[in-house]
């Protein structure tokens, strides 16, 4: 098991797929020892397995010369469709290309959006329509969600929208199709709480759980019930064993045999537990449930003497090749040790315990023993979360068990009393979730521990969980306090550091300093609503335990600059907020930048500027400089020619780093600016292939004539720049390289 988990597990860190033949030939040499031949025969033939998937993924991958190709296509889409203000979004299988020559005709499954309001789009619809394509490519940032890996995984092999919706025919006998009819109705016929929690447990879809309500279960430990994994598919797996053997009990005085009967009830688990995943939308983690709940049943249908054990490996291979990526999916991890934990402790025998305290004391030990990968995973240690899942676990057990009853007989029934008792059900589990967070709190938020902590704590809840006597099993707890003391590495006195995070195209760095933080800008807001910052900016804050942001400048009022505002003010603390444009953060009660006197903050100079006499809500941003001990950086947010020229006969110092204006526009860096501050360096802030064509050629060409290097969120991904000797500056992508990442 370990040569096989380690093969796969190089693989997915592997930055090239054709790197993996030079290290294979390296083991050569060691297959002279016989004792070793077995695991590197496991070991090379699960790393050219997990190598020989990646490629195969990678070869439908639309490549970067295709963007922006319109393409005609009929498709069906696959999935429920997501609505956000006059965006619906949603997955397609292809069925046919116009063009069927190149890579375009390898195309088999597309992200999409669409943005005519005026027809309503549903799962299962097919359509022919005009498609405009992009690579799957996605942000890339520190600790944050790795999209292009999901759409490896996923087998989505571009995204875009349709141009132009040619026909669409509706669909009422696919599978997606009853997902979207049976979603309609839960939203038809519950409040918007009981809805969106019944979407959740039914079809996989949590798209109308809020914000609140995921740090909610995050906090109190509770997530896992609102996603479909296996404890949901084994419970109604459970319910087709106990229905399969009500029904079949009387065949036994017939003369049919036992054995026969029990298979019978197998079938029935298996065909129900196969029917909620399919109904749940067959992603990824529920995937792996069925295949550990198959597994399992596997095993008493062989009437083999099994151990669990032996199924749980069997279950993990399967998984694992299945989809060799899982080896590094947080849900993997979290299931698998969940399971093993259970296995582990089941085992062990005790003596004089009723059902109650072992339910306790099953609990207790499970949040134990997951504590190393829930502070790795998601920086946090909720010590509610045993009280609340010796409470809250039956209860969402007992309804899940009884929806494939309640739902039917509610939706199409139409009984008024019977949905009002389920929503009150669900909006009474909400509100004891946030009354035990409120009220009880004992949640303990960390920053990323390092890989020694977490390995000191695995071996104390190793220790903690053996049978010995509970006063030598004490002496454990000395080994988490590394775990639990674990401190965000800062820069030294006099310096700093700033991270350029890859927001598309938008902006937003954030400065820190020995003992404060300084936010510029707050990444870019949607249409539809909602901003780039949970997922690009708010990751790292979390790894960091950041609770508050000292100061938060918002050059202007742009929503490229600001979008992301609203989101920062209901994580963190915002200490002073200061802005270009005071007047449109009014109610915030912003202060303006040109009143904002200069900084000296743990030895950092910080100095805030607003071109005078200049027009123009671009003209107006306000311009940072920070003034380290070997570096200074300068960030101009917006600003376009006539400011930088009325700044330009300020005193200003050369630079090393020097955020391009307007991401890189052919209004901003001017000539006469970039001779002005001479960088070292110049970043452009921008997205992928946005339809503004940034940065600018000429703005390129000014750049190289000063001979200074470019930086590009888009091409590097977020930029880490450190006030250190050589002013360096290193991108996300080089930092976190896979076979899988573009750029």
């Amino acid at each position: 098991m370990i040569p096989y988990l380690s093969a796969l597990l190089l693989v997915a860190w592997l930055p090239r797929l054709a790197w993996l033949p030079v290290l294979l030939l390296l083991l050569l040499p060691l297959m002279r020892r016989r004792r070793w031949q077995r695991p590197l025969f496991i070991f090379v033939a699960a790393s050219l397995y997990a190598a020989l998937w990646g490629g195969w993924q990678l070869s439908h991958r639309l490549p970067d010369a295709y963007v922006r190709s319109d393409v005609g296509m009929q498709l069906q889409i696959d999935s429920l469709v997501s609505r956000q203000g006059r965006r619906q979004s949603f997955t397609v299988a292809v069925i046919a290309v116009d063009d069927t020559s190149g890579p375009i005709a390898r195309l088999r499954r597309l992200k999409l959006s669409y943005y005519d309001t005026s027809t309503r789009l549903q799962a299962g619809d097919r359509l022919h329509a005009v498609v405009r394509l992009f690579p799957p490519r996605g942000l890339s940032n520190p600790h944050a969600f790795d999209s292009e890996r999901r759409y490896l995984s996923e087998g989505i092999d571009a995204r875009g929208y349709i141009r132009t919706l040619r026909t669409r025919e509706s669909s009422r006998f696919s599978l997606a199709a009853v997902r979207q009819t049976l979603g309609d109705h839960i939203d038809a016929v519950y409040s918007p709480t009981a809805a969106a929690t019944l979407r959740a447990l039914t079809l996989g879809d949590r798209a109308g759980l809020s914000d609140g309500q995921w740090r909610l279960l995050s906090e109190t430990g509770t997530a896992h019930l609102m996603v479909v994994s296996g404890l949901h598919v084994a419970l109604i797996a459970a319910i087709g064993v106990l229905l399969a053997r009500g029904l079949c009990l009387p065949l036994l005085y017939l003369g049919v045999s036992a054995l026969t009967v029990r298979r019978a009830a197998i079938l029935l688990a298996l065909g129900f537990a196969t029917a909620y995943a399919l109904l749940a939308g067959m992603g990824l983690p529920v995937q792996r449930a069925l295949i550990m709940v198959a597994v399992f049943l596997g095993g008493e249908w062989l009437l083999r003497p099994i151990s669990a054990w032996q199924r749980w490996r069997v279950a993990l291979v399967l998984v694992t090749l299945w989809q060799p990526l899982a080896v590094v999916e947080a849900g993997a991890w979290l299931s698998f040790g969940a399971v093993a934990l259970l296995i582990w402790m089941t085992g062990i025998k005790r003596s004089g315990t009723r059902m109650a305290g072992d339910w306790w004391r099953l609990q207790a030990q499970l949040f134990v023993g997951m504590l190393p990968l829930t502070a790795l995973l998601f920086q946090q240690i909720g010590l509610l979360a045993p009280l609340v899942n010796c409470i809250a676990l039956p209860l969402a057990s007992l309804f899940v068990s009884l929806l494939p009853l309640l739902l039917p007989v509610s939706v199409m029934m139409g009984l008024p009393w019977l949905t009002a008792t389920i929503s009150q059900g669900i909006d009474g589990f909400w509100r004891g979730l946030s009354w035990a967070r409120d009220e009880l709190g004992l949640y303990l938020a960390l920053p990323e521990p390092s890989w020694v902590a977490v390995a000191t704590s695995v071996l104390a809840i190793a220790w903690w969980l053996t049978p010995f006597p509970l006063r030598w099993r004490w002496l454990s707890v000395v080994l988490l306090f590394p775990l639990l003391t674990t401190a965000v590495r800062l820069p030294a006195e006099g310096s700093f550091r700033a991270r350029v995070f890859d927001v598309g195209q938008g902006l937003a760095v954030l400065v820190e300093t020995a003992h404060s933080t300084l936010l510029y800008d707050t990444g870019p807001g949607y249409n539809g609503g909602g901003s780039v910052f949970p997922y690009a900016i708010a990751p790292l804050l979390r790894a960091q335990n950041r609770a508050r942001i000292d100061q938060v400048v918002i050059s202007h009022a742009d929503s490229d600059h600001s979008g992301g505002l609203e989101a920062l003010r209901q994580r963190i603390e915002i200490g002073t907020l200061i802005s270009g444009q005071p007047d449109m953060f009014e109610e915030l009660a912003a202060r303006d930048c040109a009143d904002a006197a200069p900084l000296r903050i743990d030895g950092v100079s910080i100095q805030l500027l607003q071109a005078a006499g200049v027009r123009g809500d671009n003209e107006r941003s306000c311009v940072v400089v920070v003034e380290g001990r070997y570096c200074t950086l300068l960030l101009p947010g917006d600003l376009g020619f006539p400011g930088e020229q009325a700044l330009s006969q300020s005193v200003l110092p050369e630079v090393d780093w020097l955020l391009a204006g307007h991401h890189g526009s052919a209004t901003a860096s001017s000539e006469q600016w970039l001779q002005r501050l001479q960088p070292k360096q110049v970043i452009f802030s921008r997205g992928r292939f946005n339809r503004f064509g940034h940065p600018a050629t000429e703005v390129l060409e000014r750049v190289d004539a000063i001979e200074a290097q470019v930086r590009d969120t888009a091409q590097e991904g977020a930029l880490l720049l450190e006030d250190r000797p050589g002013c360096p500056a290193t991108g996300q992508r080089e930092v976190k390289r896979r076979y899988w990442t573009a750029g």
